[in-house]
């Protein structure tokens, strides 16, 4: 079953390589704030719609201390490929043919999105892809960080669509 909202998140401690060959280390990143952790596949296109709005987290929230991870079930090459075309402007850990992250909290669909608070707490937790999710996503940030929530994703966006199956 995978991690959900109430749960401690699995052991983060494993330094992984990004998509520009930087070692991260998403327990380093809670040691300055709450973090937000992405795992995804680039050939889910509900993945292909939810890994670039988290550029908006980052953006908005990062000098909070707010830590934005991907986490690909993809080859570095293919990683690489998919950050170019999807414009994502934060680190995503390449975690490997065996899946440690992935397997780690247990996930059984991508997306998997986490918020996790500096105590190890998962506070929120999202498969799959509903835009309106995503203004929830945001809540659970905000509320990590101790600040009031905003709209990160408002009902004129167009461009970005309601549901997208998996």
């Amino acid at each position: 079953m995978p991690l959900e909202a109430g749960n401690t998140a699995p052991s983060l401690s494993t330094t992984y390589a990004d998509q520009t060959d930087t070692d991260q280390n998403i327990a380093e990143a809670l040691a300055n704030g709450p973090v937000v952790v992405g795992l995804y596949k680039s050939s889910c296109a509900a993945s292909k719609a939810m890994m670039p709005l988290l550029n908006r987290l980052k953006d908005r929230y990062q000098d909070a201390g707010l830590g934005v991870f991907g986490v690909a079930q993809d080859s570095a090459n293919v990683t690489r490929s998919f950050v170019r075309r999807t414009g994502i402007n934060y680190p995503i850990l390449i975690e490997g043919d065996d899946y440690p992250i992935s397997r780690a909290f247990d996930i059984f669909a991508t997306p998997t999105i986490y918020v996790i608070d500096q105590a190890g707490q998962i506070t929120y937790s999202t498969m799959g892809f509903l835009r309106d999710q995503f203004n929830d996503i945001a809540a659970a940030v905000a509320h990590a960080l101790g600040q009031e929530p905003e709209t990160m994703v408002s009902d004129d966006e167009e461009d970005i669509p309601r549901f997208v199956p998996g």
